[in-house]
């Protein structure tokens, strides 16, 4: 086992003052808790644009990161698809904590993983603090145990998590298929039965 801590190196995301306006020529791309869905994936190439007019790079998310929502009823770890077809770098909000793999030790893919498996949620749940909107400190996520296996082991076990997510995927693409197919049988019996 290891603290997250110890494998990785957690920030927050940029503090804005007042509300996010979307800006079409803005040179930075954010991601907002709104942009967060359930299934802990998270297409970058449709965010919030805005105009910072300075550099942030400390905030830039990159190949090696993992978003967490540290505020609200989810602490959910996101990993973020990045899509850099306009080239703007992507930062989060504030509330957004951002977790760096250290490469030498562990992958964004299997941080992702470890992060939101029930075990793990179960102490993050734990570990929740407010008593308004539940939140979860830098500080605290960072104390959170998870498993270490070799970077091999950690390798094959996100591609088999990729794998039953595309087993999943064809599950319900076949599902469809043959609801409309029992459909369109059901509908030509009762037409040929009713003429």
């Amino acid at each position: 086992m290891a603290k997250v801590s110890d494998i990785a190196t957690l920030r927050n995301g940029f503090a804005f003052r007042g509300r996010i306006e979307h800006d079409e020529t803005g040179d930075t791309r954010v991601i907002q808790a709104s942009d967060l869905t359930q299934n802990a994936e998270l297409q970058t190439g449709t965010l919030t644009c805005v105009q910072l007019g300075k550099q942030v790079p400390r905030y830039h998310v990159n190949e090696h990161d993992v978003v967490f929502m540290a505020r609200g009823q989810r602490q959910l770890a996101y990993r973020p698809i990045l899509q850099t077809v306009t080239g703007k770098p992507i930062i989060t909000t504030f509330g957004l904590l951002v977790i760096t793999a250290d490469p030498q030790q562990t992958t964004a893919d299997y941080l992702h993983w470890a992060l939101n498996t029930p075990q793990v949620q179960q102490r993050l749940h734990a570990l929740k603090e407010g008593t308004g909107i539940a939140f979860i400190s830098e500080n605290n996520l960072g104390s959170v145990d998870i498993p270490l296996p070799t970077l091999d082991v950690q390798t094959k076990i996100t591609q088999l998590v990729a794998l039953h997510k595309q087993r999943e995927h064809v599950r319900q693409k076949l599902a469809t298929i043959d609801q409309k197919i029992t459909q369109t049988t059901a509908w030509s019996l009762a037409t040929e039965q009713s003429t």
